[in-house]
């Protein structure tokens, strides 16, 4: 019998996400802050993509936003290290 262990990720802001969490519409922030609930529980199962830069190591979407995060697995805690909104020049 398979038994699933719960690791829970200590998820945290950096100061650069909150000023810019701030500019946000509130429905937005609301939806951004629930998703990092539930990325303290579960990241890997939610639809994280994989980065390739120094500043993050995945990327979350939520609605038009994307939220850049460092994740280390060894110490179960998760940066959000910036939040942007979804345009053309995103990913630049």
């Amino acid at each position: 019998m398979l038994t699933q262990i719960s690791v829970t990720y200590k998820v945290t802001f950096s100061q650069k996400a909150i000023k810019v969490l701030r500019e946000f519409p509130k429905d937005y922030q609301n939806k951004i802050k629930e998703s990092a609930k539930k990325l303290s529980t579960d990241p890997f199962n939610m639809n994280l993509q994989k980065m390739r830069t120094s500043e993050a190591t995945h990327r979350l979407r939520v609605g038009s936003y994307r939220l850049f995060l460092l994740i280390d697995t060894t110490l179960k805690e998760i940066i959000i290290t910036t939040i942007r909104r979804r345009t053309t020049q995103t990913y630049h």
